[in-house]
């Protein structure tokens, strides 16, 4: 069954205004560090739209990405856009291209990546 919804893990440092992820429907949050992790919920019939308003209010002086999910799909939204799967063998082009970006490996995991995934994720949080 395919769910209405996608979630998103959106960084505010990726931003030119860092409070730009408080404007969507927010479920759950984190600090880490400097910046701020921020779980949204988006309804499926506007993801499209908001790939494209993501990108636009990313900043263009770094290189950052941006995630959303649901069951079946991974949008990873960098500079290009990709629409992978949860798992981990459909994205090497996605990983070739964030190391070309200079975005370090280990932050290439784009965690988490399912809702189940979420629990452990923003545990911290509970």
């Amino acid at each position: 069954m395919k769910r209405a919804k996608y979630h998103g893990i959106l960084v505010n440092m990726a931003f030119s205004h860092p409070e730009y992820p408080e404007s969507f429907h927010v479920i759950n949050k984190k600090a880490a560090g400097d910046w701020k992790l921020f779980c949204v919920e988006i309804e499926n019939e506007k993801i499209e739209m908001l790939i494209s308003e993501i990108q636009e209010h990313m900043r263009s002086d770094q290189n950052f990405y941006n995630h959303l999910y649901n069951d079946e799909e991974l949008i990873i939204i960098l500079k290009k856009i990709f629409k992978v799967t949860s798992h981990e063998s459909s994205w090497g082009e996605i990983i070739a291209y964030g190391k070309e970006l200079k975005i370090p490996e280990e932050q290439l995991d784009f965690w988490p990546n399912r809702f189940q995934d979420e629990i452990h994720y923003f545990k911290e949080n509970n």
